[in-house]
């Protein structure tokens, strides 16, 4: 997904890809667990999931200069990509 969005960013875009799903990894486990146990549907963990998009920081980003913009396209198409990862376990 950063190749394709942030080509010349690459390596911000990557590393804060990488911190983006560190910090999201517990919740993920969680809601993943209750999809599956029927707890949550998938339009809630679709919530849910992008629920955290505005506490989302991409410091790398944003210190490289990158438009606002761009960056909320990229946290969409990662929390996005979460969703139906694990939309498809089920």
């Amino acid at each position: 997904m950063a190749s394709s969005n942030l080509k010349d960013y690459l390596n911000e875009a990557t590393a804060d890809g990488k911190k983006l799903l560190e910090s999201l990894k517990a919740d993920i486990q969680i809601w993943n667990n209750e999809l599956v146990e029927g707890k949550i549907s998938a339009t809630d963990l679709e919530f849910l999931i992008m629920a955290k998009k505005e506490e989302m920081e991409m410091e790398g980003l944003k210190q490289a200069g990158v438009a606002e913009i761009k960056i909320d396209q990229f946290k969409n198409g990662i929390l996005k990509l979460i969703v139906k990862t694990l939309e498809g376990l089920t």
